[in-house]
């Protein structure tokens, strides 16, 4: 998931380290957008121009997105925390609606 390159030490603990269940794990890691993990607890829809849509439509945002033509290309995507979707709204500027 993350680098780990910038460690300076580590040490052995006395303590066990907490197991969790890989699928439990995978859902907690997947279920909303972006680098923020936890349960989505909103969705957002977004409505991107038909010049726009020939490249989203073709995108994997997130793995529980569902997409559809209605008139233009409307995609819905859960999220949890919203300061990375907003980011990657904002470089379709004017091309995307909320």
């Amino acid at each position: 998931m993350f680098t780990v390159d910038n460690i300076g030490s580590a040490k052995i603990l006395d303590q066990i380290a907490l197991s969790i269940d890989p699928k439990q794990l995978e859902q907690f890691l997947t279920s909303s957008y972006g680098i923020f993990s936890g349960d989505a607890e909103q969705t957002v829809v977004l409505g991107f121009t038909k010049a726009r849509a020939k490249w989203v439509a073709d995108e994997n945002w997130h793995p529980n997105q569902q997409g559809q033509w209605l008139g233009n290309y409307q995609l819905s995507i859960p999220f949890n925390d919203s300061r990375k979707l907003i980011m990657d709204i904002l470089k379709h500027g004017a091309e995307v609606e909320v």
